[in-house]
């Protein structure tokens, strides 16, 4: 399976060539960021961290999670969990039988522990609160509220962060006072989160990872972190060097971006042994995405890999590896992949998410150039119109001078601006992983190449308020009417249908043997992102309506679509894209079947756009390497080891890079506490330089692994 595409090259544009995506350039010619090419037989391969012998370097710090048990995460109810209901990570027994037995097909993955789903404990709004809460401090860091309870409740105080954040902020409050909805609105929406989605749901978390929806629950470590809508947990990395233990297995964190941590304890010299063996049958070269070619073979990576075979044995993996990572469900986890690096082979740097976009459509006028003109328009009025600005703004951006916002001036205003940043921003692209990008601006300045925002629209749009937030810093001297709100875009009906998707799974979960036994995870209409169930869906639908009905609800053409296409990949999905009307019909239709009464679902005005991809890794070190074999973060600011010189590889001595020693896990998220994909986790594969390396990667997505490998067309 493939974690991103390769794109052929544009014809350059005068010296300066197309940007092609966020990516990474020779900086040695005048070209610009080009698609990473991703890995074959199920994802982008990392040889992630482990801890180097200089721990006694970090300085200490253990958080202790043994009283709160990694099975509670998976509920109470979580009986028939496998080999019992505390999940037991020293590995499988050493009864041969018992062996045999992991190894054998386990029968319906939607009658297994694996599709168990950890329902939301969403906050519930009061009427009665109406008292605002005061925020008390700024910017305070979460180990100043660790271990400091009784401090925090004598002064009537709390602690609130984002997810994965490290800071947060102080507030007000008592335990009496309850009305947890309303702090935690008031604590987001002061942190910077958007209050837009709050009505999709508010969720409170201590700092183990457990959910909390009492007062009672929060005063217990007056210390929480906020998650909103179905955001996935993202264990904090506190700080480099930090330790916590969690339930026996020691996490230290390596990095704060990209974020990293070494992991041990998580499965046992045995379960290493069986990885290579069971894997090594069906062990190939390693492959790459190309296009609509997701298994190609590519210079890039050059080592061999093997999904091993849905077993119990690796469903105990994905069982552990969710309840470790605080994943809603197993189901989320995909089956463990063998690696193989032998003396030589590696694999460059290159990101484990997809770089797909398969599903996201911008609606009309909300393109990045569609923005970016929008605001061009609306900061130049402002300053022609505006008869209080001299003096006020910079003399170089009223008309006439340089920094004048001219969507029109393809050289002149271009060129101020994007200077502008470099100047009193230089690392604004560094920061969040797109190095690369600012090497290609520095270089089409100094060769005067025209038209250079339009390739950074093309590039990374979305880095478009960013360079807007210099320019109104900078240029319009925060001036409160230079301001610009970025237009919002209706909700494009694939990502509603996609978070539909989440919300009835949420939902049957919490309902349990409430729910009709056709839409439990053993029946026919049981919600999922397997295309088969949208042709499902189709059926509901036209069981319910003629094709005239639909015709007036959407148009005759559609209508006609529809019906025609019924039995056609991606029929829900490419008529949500066109209408979203064509989302509500076919929920209703679902509804009307599971029943209105358990299942009457609220559309959000709102959401952040989301689709199935990789949110972290775990790689398992199934062995000692004789010498080399790294895994490089080159976007990281951490060393653990300095000198590194591997053969076809330079990235090797850049960033963080940490030799394998087996038995130890490398944790690292390819998604923010934003669940947003995070360019810093580019990562690469090292060459043993000596020996063989053997690893084993569990992929973590954001909704179901499989189903979303499904919706994608792998």
């Amino acid at each position: 399976m493939a974690a991103a595409r390769a794109v052929s090259k544009k014809e350059p544009t005068a010296a300066a060539a197309e940007p092609e995506s966020i990516e990474s350039i020779d900086t040695k010619e005048i070209k610009t960021p080009s698609k990473k090419q991703g890995s074959g037989n199920g994802g982008l391969f990392s040889v992630p961290l482990i801890l180097l012998a200089i721990a006694a370097a970090f300085f200490a710090g253990t958080q202790n999670v043994a009283h709160a048990p990694l099975s509670r995460h998976l509920a109470n109810s979580t009986s028939h969990l496998l080999p019992d209901s505390t999940i037991e990570l020293a590995g499988p027994s050493a009864d041969p039988a018992t062996i045999s037995n992991l190894f054998a097909f386990p029968g319906n993955k939607y009658a297994s522990e694996v599709v168990h789903v950890v329902p939301r404990r969403v906050l519930t709004p009061d009427a009665a609160c109406t008292a605002a809460p005061i925020v008390v401090r700024e910017h305070v860091h979460v180990e100043e509220a660790m271990g400091h309870a009784d401090a925090l409740r004598a002064t009537n105080h709390v602690l609130l962060l984002l997810n994965g954040r490290d800071e947060g902020i102080v507030l007000e409050w008592s335990k009496d006072a309850g009305c947890l909805h309303a702090l935690t609105s008031a604590a987001a929406t002061a942190l910077g989160a958007n209050p837009d989605y709050f009505a999709n749901g508010l969720r409170l978390y201590n700092r183990h990872g457990d959910a909390i929806a009492t007062a009672d629950e929060l005063d217990m470590e007056r210390l929480a972190y906020i998650l909103v809508d179905f955001q996935v947990w993202v264990w904090p990395g506190i700080r480099v060097g930090y330790t916590r233990v969690v339930h026996g297995i020691t996490m230290t964190t390596l990095s704060l971006s990209p974020l990293v941590f070494d992991i041990e304890g998580f499965f046992t010299s045995e379960e290493a042994e069986a990885i290579i063996e069971h894997g090594l049958v069906t062990i190939k070269r390693s492959s790459v995405a190309k296009g609509d070619d997701h298994y190609a073979s590519d210079t890039t990576r050059t080592s061999h890999t093997a999904f091993l075979d849905d077993t119990q044995f690796t469903r105990n993996f994905r069982v552990r590896a969710a309840a470790l990572t605080r994943l809603p469900s197993p189901a989320f986890v995909e089956r463990a992949q063998l690696v193989r690096y032998e003396a030589g082979q590696f694999f460059r740097k290159h990101e484990d998410y997809f770089h797909m976009d398969t599903f996201r459509a911008s609606a009309a006028g909300a393109t990045p150039r569609d923005v970016y003109k929008g605001w061009c328009a609306f900061a130049s009025a402002i300053l022609v119109t505006h008869d209080q600005l001299d003096g006020v703004v910079d003399d170089a951006a009223r008309p006439g001078g340089p920094l004048f916002p001219s969507f029109d001036d393809k050289v002149t205003w271009q060129h101020a601006w994007l200077r502008l940043v470099l100047e009193k921003e230089p690392t604004l692209l560094d920061d969040i992983g797109l190095e690369e990008w600012t090497a290609w601006i520095k270089t089409s300045l100094d060769v005067n190449a025209p038209d250079i925002v339009d390739s950074i629209l093309s590039g990374i749009g979305h880095v478009l308020p960013s360079l807007i937030r210099v320019w109104e810093t900078h240029a319009a001297k925060n001036h409160p009417d230079l301001h610009f709100e970025t237009p919002k875009p209706p909700v494009n009906g694939v990502a509603h249908y996609f978070r539909w998707i989440q919300w009835a799974k949420d939902r049957v979960a919490a309902l349990g043997d409430d729910v009709p036994s056709d839409f439990r995870p053993t029946g026919s209409a049981y919600p999922t992102l397997n295309l088969a169930f949208q042709n499902k869906l189709m059926q509901f639908l036209l069981e319910d309506h003629t094709k005239d009905e639909l015709a007036a609800r959407i148009t005759p053409d559609w209508a006609d679509w529809l019906v025609t296409n019924k039995d056609a990949k991606n029929v829900v999905l490419d008529g949500a894209r066109n209408d979203v009307v064509v989302f509500d019909l076919v929920v209703a239709a679902w509804t009307k079947r599971a029943g209105l009464d358990l299942f009457a679902y609220e559309k959000p005005k709102h959401m952040q756009h989301s689709e199935p991809n990789r949110f972290l890794t775990l790689f398992l070190y199934l062995n000692d390497v004789d010498e080399g074999g790294e895994t490089v973060f080159p976007r990281s600011k951490e060393r653990l080891a300095t000198d590194i010189k591997r053969d076809g590889m330079d990235e090797c001595s850049q960033g963080l890079a940490v030799p394998p020693r087996k038995l130890h896990t490398s944790l690292f998220y390819s998604m923010d506490g934003d669940n947003q994909v995070d360019p810093m986790s580019n990562h690469g594969g090292c060459p043993p330089a000596k020996g063989i390396k053997y690893g084993a990667n569990l992929f973590t997505w954001n909704f179901d692994a499989d189903e979303g490998a499904n919706a994608l067309g792998f």
